[in-house]
């Protein structure tokens, strides 16, 4: 019914919800062991991979990519797109560019999720730096388009960023984009947060949506939490969403029953709903 995937990292790194953070070797056999179809990959420099091994790799796996995120260039490197500083919203376009072009490779799509960054200062700079970051966004999906890769606008809650916090922020900001390349990525630990009711979100965004994550209310595992995951399935099918589902969550109890968790959960009722 859906395709499966899970996030893992190539590098090490402080942000939480990933498995296997510095061992892809590891995690893409163990991924592909337990059943997963695919992988998203969090990824700090795309151009420090050694892309012959990756797809030699993801070949004798039969593994896919859904996506790459993008968030650890700005929690290691401080890079964002809405950076009030000029040269590291160029490093961050250099950064996302080079994205771009594995993903154009793996046939994947490219998240810009925690890379926004967020506005600081005044209102009048926050204004400023808002039309600032649009500008280098922009940049970057003319880029995507000439590759024609899709761009992922991912709704982070309020206690992580104050750029685009819900469904509807993301579907306003798509709108006045207008590019066929920009999709919405909603995810489930997020929209627990910000969303009245997850599934009349996802309902009123369907024509939107490109990918999705899957993480309970706690961050662990569905199934582990209080989301009702049956129900947000039920809604999927019932707006014809046929994408995959990307699994990011944190490692608890550890990497491997994290996945293991995470599968099975979905197995459970997925082909029953």
């Amino acid at each position: 019914m859906f395709d499966i995937g899970i996030s893992l990292s190539q590098t090490k790194t402080k942000f939480g919800p990933l498995l296997f953070s510095g061992c892809l070797d590891k995690g893409l056999e163990s991924i592909g062991a337990l059943g997963y179809q695919g992988v998203e990959l969090s990824m700090l420099n795309s151009k420090k991979i050694d892309e012959k091994w990756l797809l030699n790799k993801l070949k004798e796996l039969n593994l896919k990519v859904y996506a790459l995120a993008t968030g650890q260039s700005y929690y290691t490197d401080g890079y964002s797109l809405f950076n009030n500083e000029e040269k590291y919203r160029l490093k961050t376009v250099e950064r996302l560019k080079g994205h771009i072009d594995l993903a154009y490779k793996l046939g994947a799509m490219v998240i810009i999720g925690g890379i926004r960054g967020e506005l600081t200062g005044s209102p009048q700079e926050k204004k400023l730096q808002e039309a600032e970051g649009r500008l280098v966004l922009m940049e970057c999906l003319r880029y995507s388009e000439e590759k024609d890769v899709v761009l992922l606008i991912e709704p982070i809650n309020r206690y992580e960023t104050n750029l685009i916090n819900t469904l509807q922020d993301g579907m306003e900001l798509i709108d006045e984009i207008g590019s066929k390349n920009l999709k919405l990525l909603p995810d489930t630990f997020h929209m627990n947060i910000e969303e009245k009711s997850i599934e009349e979100s996802l309902a009123k965004a369907k024509s939107y949506i490109g990918y999705i994550h899957f993480a309970d209310s706690n961050r662990w595992a569905p199934g582990l939490g209080h989301i009702d995951f049956k129900s947000i399935i039920s809604t999927l099918i019932k707006i014809g969403y046929r994408g995959a589902i990307g699994i990011e969550i944190l490692p608890e109890p550890d990497d491997y029953i994290a996945a293991k968790n995470s599968i099975e959960f979905l197995k459970s009722f997925i082909f029953k709903v």
